[in-house]
């Protein structure tokens, strides 16, 4: 990723050579309606900034046809769906007819800090971000693409198949230019050169950043931490088992009681299972999902392994391996997790008093501090990612499938997933640790 210090010079250059002179009926942004969500916050942007600027450019030449559109309303159905597109609205629907594509954040959870370039301090939480996009940017071959909390918005261009050029936030209220100016000349630049082709010899893999260490030469080993008990007992097969090899001399049974993720999430999923006569947790990824589960399968590998402080925050794991056969999960792979007691803590927070809060943010903390010891960062910290246990006061981490691993010497606060996780709420003040 680099700086597109040229965008405002760009984007206003492309917009005054499109002489635009029609009338343009004032849009009223006025609000009664208090936005909570995602899908809340998309519905504003569109409103108040992609329909007044479509209306702009509707009369321009050869935008007659081409508008802000549900990504459904253009093109064929795909896994993977942006949150807002600008293409051709035409009888076909097909992945070409997409411009741009655009990612929506919410400001509450995105803070406006973390959308520069180039700030050691913060650079880690956009990486993430513009992942996403630039996911969305390949599915439908744009070369244009941006990220917006509404407040701020990145402005996003392909230069080459790993290079991608963003420009700094820009503010919601900006004025000469304004962001419907820039957007404007964005999307005539996205108009004129719609789409990226990648070169043969291509990676994706590349996109990804140093890739995880990975452990799929280790899945065929039994854990260390397999439970004793599990080991004597054997699971009946039903049409609700996942039957994998975990490197014993036959193959584990467990069998899903219930799925605990949500049910339109696909290629991934999590259940409430029986493995060995004990209620465990079952994790399985598709095989396009073989990095997630590298990632999230090497953190428990190393906190399990090396136990530094804080690492009973972290739920034991007791198997992991390859999907042999299953009508639920047909194939990938899956880790045995311990079952842990406890609410998700952003369903719990409210009603929790400050000695409490401030017992879950120390014992947070000390984790954070876990995961540094055996070199990870976490790219998707937030209270959804934690369960608390509040008759036994025991704090847990989930998720780390977007765990990234710090290369030596690197430092990194843990300051920044406390942040990001308790926001306002924040009772320790800033941590120091490293």
């Amino acid at each position: 990723m680099s700086l597109w210090s040229t965008f405002q010079t760009d984007a206003c250059g492309v917009f005054q050579q499109a002489g635009i002179a029609h009338q343009v009926t004032l849009n009223d942004e006025t609000e009664l309606y208090t936005v909570g969500n995602e899908l809340g916050l998309i519905g504003r942007f569109v409103r108040n900034v992609c329909d007044p600027v479509i209306k702009a450019l509707k009369l321009v030449p050869d935008m007659s046809s081409i508008r802000f559109a549900d990504f459904q309303a253009i093109s064929t159905p795909h896994r993977t769906v942006p949150d807002v597109c600008l293409g051709l609205v035409a009888t076909s629907l097909r992945p070409g007819n997409v411009h741009l594509v655009g990612e929506m954040k919410t400001p509450w959870t995105i803070s406006d800090e973390d959308l520069h370039i180039n700030r050691p301090e913060s650079s880690f939480r956009l990486e993430p971000l513009i992942g996403q996009l630039v996911a969305r940017m390949r599915t439908c071959s744009t070369r244009f693409g941006f990220l917006s909390t509404y407040n701020s918005t990145v402005f996003v261009k392909r230069e080459a198949d790993s290079s991608f050029l963003l420009s700094s936030p820009i503010w919601c209220g900006v004025t000469q230019p304004s962001l419907r100016q820039l957007l404007a000349g964005f999307c005539l630049m996205a108009v004129s050169e719609p789409k990226y082709v990648e070169s043969e010899t291509f990676e994706p893999r590349n996109l990804r950043g140093p890739p995880p260490s990975r452990v799929s030469g280790r899945l065929l080993e039994i854990s260390a931490y397999h439970s004793p008990s599990m080991a004597n007992q054997e699971e009946t097969i039903t049409s609700n088992s996942v039957i994998i090899n975990t490197g014993g001399p036959t193959p584990r049974v467990v069998n899903c009681l219930q799925l605990l993720s949500e049910p339109t999430v696909q290629n991934k999923a999590t259940w409430l299972a029986t493995m060995g006569g004990s209620t465990v947790i079952l994790k399985c990824w598709g095989d396009e999902y073989d990095e997630l589960f590298e990632a999230e399968a090497e953190v428990y590998n190393r906190i399990w392994a090396q136990q530094p402080a804080g690492y009973c925050n972290f739920a034991k794991w007791i198997s992991r391996g390859k999907i042999v056969c299953s009508t639920i999960f047909p194939s990938g792979y899956v880790l045995v997790l311990e079952q842990r007691a406890g609410m998700r803590l952003d369903r719990l927070w409210h009603d929790l008093s400050e000695v409490e809060r401030a017992y879950i943010q120390s014992d947070c903390l000390n984790s954070i501090h876990a995961l540094r010891q055996v070199g990870f960062r976490l790219d998707d910290p937030g209270q959804h990612n934690i369960l608390y246990d509040r008759d036994n006061r025991v704090v847990t981490l989930l998720d780390f499938e977007s765990a990234q691993l710090l290369e030596s010497h690197t430092y990194i606060s843990t300051y920044h997933e406390m942040r990001i996780i308790f926001r306002s709420d924040l009772l320790l003040g800033r941590p120091s640790g490293g």
